[in-house]
């Protein structure tokens, strides 16, 4: 399990130099202030399925859990 800190480190030479792709909203389910989004990308290299948790909190959406999987993408 990573840190917030050492997530952020994994990505420090590539920033500012982000992949093209598409990002596709595939499922949403939504029960009071509670949300689960499953979004997948796809990328020239790679695709990534990811699963964010959500939370409305004082009215506002946000983020509070996000797992991901990544694969080569099949050409």
């Amino acid at each position: 399990m990573l840190s917030q800190a050492e997530w952020y480190e994994q990505f420090k030479g590539s920033a500012g130099h982000e992949e093209q792709g598409e990002l596709k909203i595939v499922a949403l389910d939504v029960t009071g202030n509670a949300s689960a989004v499953k979004v997948y990308e796809e990328y020239p290299n790679s695709t990534y399925t990811d699963y964010v948790s959500l939370l409305r909190l004082n009215g506002e959406w946000r983020i509070v859990n996000k797992i991901y999987y990544s694969a080569p993408r099949q050409r």
